[in-house]
C-alpha cells in the first residue's frame, strides 16, 4: 500500500518569509499618525480659538483679531446690545482693518468698553495695567478692629487685584478680628466710607461672621439670568468659595450698623448690598457711588485688561440695584454718622 506523502503546506506554498506581519505593523503605525496629527491639528485649533479667550495665545494675533478678539469679549457686557452698540462695534471693526499695530487699537476698544459695559467698565494699555498691580500691593491695608463701650468697629478698607496670599491675609484680619472680640462685643459697626472697591471676595470672607449662611446677593444679566453669591460656613463665594477660611464661628442676634459715603463703590456696594434686608441691621451716612454691578478682568496679548461690566446687583430681597447710588437708611452728615450709628446700637440693646 503507498501512503500520499505528507506535505508540509508553508513550505509547499511560500517561496520565503512571510512579508504580512512588517505589512500591518506598518500600517498601524501610519494609522496612528494620522490619529495624532489630528488630534494635534484639533488642539491647536480650539488653543488659537478659545485660548485668548482666557489669556492664552498660540500665536500673535494681528492688529484686526486682535480686535475681534475683545470685542467678542464686550458682546457679554451688560449694555453691549442695540444699535448704538451695533455701531461702535463696526467702527471698531473698520478701524482695525487699517491698523498697522495693536497700539492704535487701545483708544477705540477703551471707548468701545464704555458703550459696551456701560460707566464701571475701562480698558487698561500695558503700562497702566501693570501699574494697577503695583499699586493695588504697595498700597494694601488689612481691615482693623476696635472696640469700645461694647461696641466693635470692623474697618474694611478696599483690596485690589493682589496675590492670593494677601486675600487670604486680608480675609483673616477680619474675620479672626471678630472672633477675638465676639467675647467682649454686643454690637458691631461695619464701616464702608471710603471703601472703593476692588475684589469683593476677600471682603465678605472677612466678614462671614456676621453674615448669615446662604444667598447675600446676586449678579443679574441684561438676559435676566442670575447667579447667587453664597457666604458658607468658610467664606464667600459663587459655586465654591474663593478665600476660605475654617473654623469660623458665627455672631447671631446681634445688631450691626453700616456706614457707606459717597466713596462706597463697586465691590464696597456688593458689601453693603449683602447687608440690605437682615433684622437688626441699619446702614448710616450718605447715597453710595453708584457703580453697583460685577465687573469681568479680561487679559489680551500685549499685557493690556479690559475690565467689563456684565451684571448688576439684586439684593437678598429680589431688589435690583441697577447701577444706582444704595441709599442709606438713616442720612447723617459726615461728622454725625459715628455718633448716630452708636446711639442707634445703644437702641438696639448694647447698653454697656
Amino acid at each position: 500500500m503507498t501512503t500520499a506523502p505528507q506535505i508540509d503546506c508553508d513550505s509547499a506554498t511560500s517561496k520565503g518569509p512571510s512579508t504580512r506581519p512588517r505589512r500591518r505593523w506598518r500600517k498601524a503605525l501610519s494609522i496612528a499618525a494620522v490619529a495624532v496629527l489630528v488630534v494635534l491639528t484639533a488642539g491647536a485649533w480650539a488653543a488659537n480659538e478659545y485660548g485668548p479667550r482666557h489669556g492664552f495665545y498660540l500665536f500673535a494675533p494681528s492688529p484686526e483679531r486682535y480686535a475681534e478678539l475683545a470685542l467678542d469679549v464686550m458682546d457679554d457686557g451688560y449694555y453691549a446690545s442695540g444699535p448704538r452698540w451695533d455701531e461702535e462695534r463696526a467702527r471698531v471693526h473698520a478701524i482695525a482693518v487699517g491698523a498697522s499695530s495693536i497700539g492704535e487699537l487701545h483708544e477705540p476698544l477703551a471707548a468701545a468698553a464704555r458703550v459696551a459695559g456701560g460707566k464701571h467698565s475701562f480698558f487698561l494699555d500695558p503700562a497702566k495695567a501693570e501699574r494697577s498691580n503695583t499699586r493695588a500691593a504697595t498700597e494694601f491695608n488689612a481691615p482693623t478692629i476696635t472696640s469700645a463701650d461694647g461696641v466693635t468697629t470692623v474697618t474694611v478698607p478696599a483690596v485690589g487685584p493682589v496675590s492670593t496670599e494677601m486675600q487670604q491675609r486680608y480675609a483673616h484680619a477680619a474675620a479672626d478680628g471678630i472672633a477675638s472680640a465676639a467675647a467682649t462685643t454686643c454690637a458691631w459697626i461695619v464701616d464702608l466710607r471710603g471703601n472703593t472697591g476692588g475684589t469683593m471676595y476677600p471682603m465678605l470672607t472677612g466678614l462671614a461672621p456676621l453674615l448669615p449662611n446662604g444667598t447675600a446677593m446676586t449678579f443679574r444679566t441684561r438676559e435676566a439670568v442670575d447667579t447667587a453669591v453664597s457666604i458658607a460656613d468658610d467664606g464667600a463665594g459663587i459655586d465654591d468659595v474663593v478665600v476660605p477660611i475654617e473654623g469660623m464661628s458665627k455672631v447671631a442676634g446681634q445688631p450691626i450698623a453700616v456706614l457707606q459715603d459717597g466713596d462706597t463703590a463697586s465691590s464696597g456696594e456688593a458689601v453693603l448690598t449683602a447687608f440690605r434686608g437682615l433684622d437688626n441691621v441699619r446702614s448710616f451716612g450718605s447715597d453710595s457711588a453708584g457703580y453697583s454691578s460685577a465687573n469681568s478682568v479680561h487679559p489680551l496679548y500685549d499685557g493690556a485688561r479690559l475690565v467689563l461690566t456684565t451684571s448688576v446687583y439684586v439684593d437678598r430681597d429680589g431688589r435690583s440695584v441697577d447701577e444706582q447710588p444704595i441709599e442709606p437708611n438713616s442720612r447723617t452728615a459726615p461728622e454725625d454718622t459715628i455718633d448716630a450709628a452708636r446711639q442707634w446700637l445703644h437702641d438696639n440693646g448694647c447698653n454697656r
